[in-house]
């Protein structure tokens, strides 16, 4: 009595595509997670720099300096939330 032993299968073409596919999407999706994550931060490193700002407007008492820092804050706060926003929709 022989055995009849079947060959190993070698995966096709379509098994080997489908594995890279996954792969892909999972590498997409933790890149976008990082992504999110990274605009996040420095969204609060942001803030936490405008905050400082502000209480160093309030401390001055020269009335053109606190003008002046004030302007800027606001200028970095509308070019941080439009490149926030702009970058978590190409995230999406």
């Amino acid at each position: 009595m022989t055995a009849t032993q079947t060959p190993p299968q070698q995966p096709t073409f379509e098994a080997a595509f489908e594995q890279i596919k996954e792969f892909n999407e999972q590498l997409l999706d933790a890149t976008r997670k990082a992504g999110i994550q990274t605009i996040e931060t420095y969204e609060k490193a942001v803030d936490r720099a405008i905050d400082l700002e502000r209480k160093l407007a309030g401390a001055t008492k020269q009335e053109w300096l606190k003008a002046l820092i004030d302007a800027h804050a606001d200028v970095a706060k509308e070019w941080t939330d439009a490149y926030t926003t702009t970058a978590r929709g190409v995230l999406k």
